[in-house]
């Protein structure tokens, strides 16, 4: 259906005054993210707690498509799990990595398929290579998947946490080590 449809996404950070409802997101699993983003994000992003940016279809009144919450974040090993990082170059002796977090991925279940999900995942790369690591420390990119979107966040580089906990977490924790993207 909304392959056949005429559509030009927009992806920009959003703004007071956009609509951000009519996210139909399928899965009750979901339904965290569609109440975010209809109730806090905009608050959020006037705190500067975290920056929402939101797929808007061009063709259709700027209806909101998906989106993507990113603020700053960590990935932290437990006690005995092996260094995030292994090369031997790399002396840090934390647990805590210091990473941008995707806090927030969605996209309306309409338009599943379309690259929306992957647009919104390429654009938090970006800024996090292109802004941030060169002004602030820092290695990672992650995201606390849901079980059901592991595959999805796979698909676009990510790896899994290899904990036996995080292995078993209902959200478990994957990250994209940004020295390693071109």
């Amino acid at each position: 259906m909304a392959a056949q449809a005429e559509f030009n996404v927009e992806i920009r950070p959003i703004r007071p005054g956009d609509t951000l409802t009519g996210l139909s997101l399928g899965d009750a699993a979901f339904a965290a993210l569609k109440t975010f983003v209809q109730r806090h994000a905009q608050t959020y992003e006037r705190q500067s707690l975290a920056r929402t940016y939101g797929a808007f279809d061009r063709a259709n009144d700027d209806k909101l498509l998906g989106y993507v919450t990113l603020l700053c974040g960590e990935v932290v090993i437990q006690e005995g799990d092996e260094a995030l990082v292994a090369e031997e170059e790399m002396q840090y002796p934390y647990r805590h990595y210091p990473a941008v977090k995707i806090a927030r991925l969605a996209v309306d279940r309409r338009f599943r398929g379309l690259g929306i999900g992957e647009a919104l995942v390429n654009l938090a790369l970006g800024i996090a290579q292109q802004f941030i690591c060169p002004n602030v420390g820092c290695r990672f990119v992650m995201v606390d998947s849901k079980q059901q979107s592991v595959g999805f966040y796979d698909r676009s580089g990510f790896t899994l946490l290899d904990t036996p906990e995080n292995r078993h977490r209902d959200e478990p924790v994957m990250f994209v080590d940004l020295s390693k993207l071109d």
